[in-house]
């Protein structure tokens, strides 16, 4: 090989390095101001754009309604904003079910942001929230707002998503209760199985993935790949609950069914999307 094809070849390499580094940084900083842009947002929700709404709720309708369209339009817009400056893309299908009230919406939970993902697209829907979130000074005033459910103490929890499912709203619940692990799912809570068994209600499972792996457990926000997230959700067909349980089995028995239905249904999507 001749010097000067050499001496070519290492400042090609050097090249792409730097633009590597450079496409690196953009992404972290696009990531900073879309993360800065969400926890702005969300104290300005709070202070004013909710009460806001309080006091728009047309008669006879609960001010937490109004209260959740807000937070869909806002959560649409800050996924739409990450698109527009490259940060991720989307490809989603069966979307289409997820119009019907009264229904419960199970998810398994890869990224940070997979609430924001399915509220954006559910003007209506209660979801059960971690208990910390009532301290967060970002976060308190949108959840009291929207009138989610606490999850600290179980059976008061389980009480409350049937009475809004009976109700005729929707709710969201994420079965492994945190994010996921870096394969597979963590154990499946049964408070979205006793909910489900519960209420009679259809079950919604909506598949999430991202690709590259982004956004998990114990990863920062700002540790992006230096790709654009590419996230697929697919909500598949309802699943009839009350095909799955005996009237005389115990309700923990019932749950176990319940539970090793919703498992078998993920790790197919899971499967699938690994093909």
């Amino acid at each position: 090989m001749s010097v000067g094809r050499a001496t070519a070849m290492q400042s090609g390499a050097a090249w792409t390095a730097i633009a590597r580094g450079a496409e690196r940084v953009a992404r972290s900083a696009g990531s900073g101001f879309l993360f800065s842009i969400f926890g702005i947002g969300a104290v300005i929700l709070a202070a004013a754009l909710l009460p806001a709404a309080r006091l728009r709720a047309r008669a006879g309708e609960p001010a937490d309604l109004v209260a959740q369209r807000w937070i869909s339009r806002a959560f649409a817009f800050f996924i739409q904003l990450g698109r527009w400056i490259h940060i991720w893309d989307f490809e989603v299908s069966g979307f289409e079910r997820l119009g019907d009230r009264g229904m419960l919406i199970v998810a398994n939970h890869p990224t940070l942001i997979d609430v924001v993902l399915l509220l954006a697209r559910l003007p209506q829907c209660d979801c059960v929230v971690k208990r910390a979130a009532w301290r967060n000074p970002a976060l308190a005033g949108i959840v009291r707002a929207a009138g989610y459910v606490p999850n600290d103490d179980g059976a008061a929890m389980i009480e409350a998503c049937v009475e809004r499912l009976q109700a005729g709203r929707s709710l969201l619940l994420f079965p492994e209760g945190s994010r996921s692990p870096d394969e597979g799912f963590r154990r499946f809570e049964r408070g979205a199985a006793h909910v489900a068994i519960r209420a009679g209600r259809p079950v919604l499972p909506v598949f999430i993935d991202c690709q590259p792996p982004s956004l998990k457990k114990g990863q920062a926000w700002y540790a992006l790949p230096n790709a654009l997230m590419r996230f697929r959700l697919r909500a598949g067909e309802p699943i009839d609950v009350a095909g799955l349980v005996d009237a005389n089995d115990p309700i923990r028995i019932s749950a176990r069914h319940v539970n090793a239905a919703f498992l078998l249904h993920f790790e197919a999507e899971l499967a699938r999307a690994r093909a």
